[in-house]
């Protein structure tokens, strides 16, 4: 099976989305069959999706006879399935790859948490305003460590490579840069790193597109 056995349903903005679009370009896929839905107008939830998945999420991703909507299952599919195509987001050597795994894991049980916590407080249900600055200063404490990750690396974030942890990581300071976060001041390694990364093939594909002509509350410009 090849690239033309594939197809995405995405949605602009979603961070699910573009880590699923980042690591299909990381393996190779360019140029895969995919369709961006329009949430405003609830195309997640139509007829062609709610057939793949009964949530009426996406990502929802199909290779063949095999179907997945969650990003994480497809981003290790990906690597299982095709291991020798493109970048190899988890290397074999057993350290390394429990090191790539430990990021990874931090990224999805700390940073990322934290993160939706704190902008679900800024939007959605709005807390009172010393909560929400707990909030966020529980965010900026997650980001501190990964901040002395990338120092240690000066690289990537599990080391030399660019792997399936780095992918979770930039999607957090893509909504970060959005929302106006100073990394530059707060977190130098990390923007350095951000910097670099965003210029990668495979980021400045999966970019999400209304980004670039839309702008967003800078909620996290003073803090």
């Amino acid at each position: 099976m090849g690239k033309e056995d594939m197809f995405l349903f995405w949605g602009s903005g979603s961070s699910p989305c573009m880590r699923v679009m980042i690591a299909l370009e990381e393996k190779g896929f360019s140029g895969y069959p995919q369709k961006c839905v329009d949430f405003g107008k609830g195309e997640h939830k139509g007829e062609d999706i709610l057939a793949l998945n009964p949530r009426g999420q996406v990502p929802t991703f199909k290779d063949g006879d095999c179907v997945l909507n969650e990003s994480y299952a497809v981003i290790h599919y990906l690597q299982a399935r095709y291991p020798d195509s493109g970048t190899n987001l988890i290397p074999g050597d057993a350290k390394q790859q429990a090191l790539v795994l430990q990021r990874y894991y931090e990224v999805t049980g700390n940073l990322s948490p934290a993160y939706y916590t704190m902008f679900v407080g800024f939007t959605y249900r709005k807390v009172p305003e010393d909560q929400q600055k707990q909030r966020v200063e529980a965010f900026l404490k997650e980001l501190a460590i990964f901040e002395g990750y990338i120092e240690k690396t000066g690289a990537f974030l599990a080391g030399d490579s660019f792997t399936l942890a780095d992918i979770d990581l930039i999607t957090n300071l893509t909504m970060c840069e959005r929302q106006g976060l100073d990394m530059e001041g707060k977190c130098p390694n990390l923007f350095k790193y951000y910097q670099r990364v965003k210029e990668r093939p495979s980021v400045v594909a999966s970019y999400p597109p209304h980004f670039l002509t839309s702008d967003s509350p800078k909620i996290l410009a003073n803090f």
